[in-house]
This record gives structure tokens, C-alpha cells and sequence, in this order.
């Protein structure tokens, strides 16, 4: 299987609280990279890390891990590495243009995604919405899926802030991965 989406009441039933805490961390995360686009200083922190002691990134943690065990089907190890993408307006498309993830799997969780598609050269594109998560395979070590690529389109301008958790996944055991990954149970 390509891919698949997960909705997760935990975000719809706690959305305010998700969007208040994601705005702390980004201005966490601005304030030690001193980078306004936290989702290219994703090599520098992973979120679960930094929100390690909110309950709310707790119960999306362990919902999230049992989204991947089950979009995976088997309990070898992995690892994990998660940040935010934080936009305002139209800097989405300029942050997000056509990109792709050099790992094993891939994926990220809709906070606040809106009015927004992500589009795989594929040949399949994925509405975003919030309490959305997809899992999906990644371009690879060597790059061996590149219709995985993609980017994402906004469909109508908007005034907030767009706001996912995008996510890496890999399987490769015994390398240093630095501090980025941490391990998935």
C-alpha cells in the first residue's frame, strides 16, 4: 500500500489547545534557530522532544504510534523524526514546493492544515484536514520513488497560520542518526 489517512479525534476534541501549544513551540523553536521557517531547521529538534511534557503531545505520540505499527504491520524497530511546518498566508507554497523525504517512510498530522492539498507526482493528492494524519512511503535512501515527491497547494488564501507535524520514518538500525530521530515503541 502506498499510503493511507488516519483521523484522529484526539486533535478535533482538543484543537484549540493543539494550535495554543504549537504556537509556543514555534516561537520555542524561533527563538533557538533564530529561523522563522521551522520546517527547514527540522534537522535541529524533533517536536515530540520539545513537547515532552505536554499530555497533549503525549496522547498524539502514542496515537500516532499506533497509527504507523499499524500502516507498517509489524513491531521491528524504527525511528522517527518530527517537526513543525508553521506558515502564515502564502509562504506554504514556497516552503513546501515540490520536496520529497530521502527515508523509509514518511508522513505528518494536520493541526491546523487549512485549506490546503498535498500533491504526489503519483498521481494522487490528499485534502487536508484537521485531525488528519498520513503515512506514507518515503523517495528512499537513494531517492528509488521519486513519484513520491511532492508539494502542497493551497486552494483558498487564508489569514492564520498553517500548521502540520510532518514526520520521517526509518528502519535502518545500528547507524547515528543524531538527535533528530528518537525511537518509535
Amino acid at each position: 500500500m502506498d499510503y493511507k489517512l488516519y483521523q484522529l479525534d484526539l486533535i478535533k476534541n482538543n484543537y484549540q489547545s493543539f494550535v495554543s501549544d504549537c504556537n509556543l513551540l514555534y516561537n520555542l523553536i524561533h527563538q533557538k534557530t533564530k529561523n522563522k521557517d521551522t520546517t527547514w531547521d527540522f534537522d535541529k529538534y524533533n517536536i515530540f522532544q520539545l513537547s515532552s511534557s505536554s499530555v497533549l503531545f503525549y496522547n498524539l505520540y502514542k496515537e500516532l504510534t499506533l497509527c504507523i505499527r499499524e500502516f507498517i504491520g509489524d513491531s521491528r524497530p524504527l525511528w522517527i523524526q518530527c517537526w513543525l511546518n508553521y506558515h502564515k498566508g502564502s509562504q506554504v507554497e514556497t516552503s513546501l514546493s515540490e520536496h520529497n523525504h530521502p527515508w523509509d517512510y514518511h508522513g505528518y498530522i494536520c493541526i491546523e492544515p487549512q485549506d490546503t492539498t498535498t500533491i504526489f507526482h503519483k498521481g494522487y493528492e490528499i485534502k487536508n484536514k484537521v485531525g488528519q494524519i498520513y503515512i506514507g512511503e518515503g523517495n528512499g535512501q537513494n531517492n528509488e520513488n521519486p513519484d513520491l515527491t511532492h508539494y502542497v497547494k493551497i486552494n483558498k488564501p487564508y489569514d492564520g497560520v498553517r500548521i502540520t507535524l510532518g514526520f520521517d520514518l526509518t528502519t535502518i538500525p545500528n547507524k547515528l542518526l543524531q538527535e533528530k530521530f528518537i525511537p518509535l515503541l
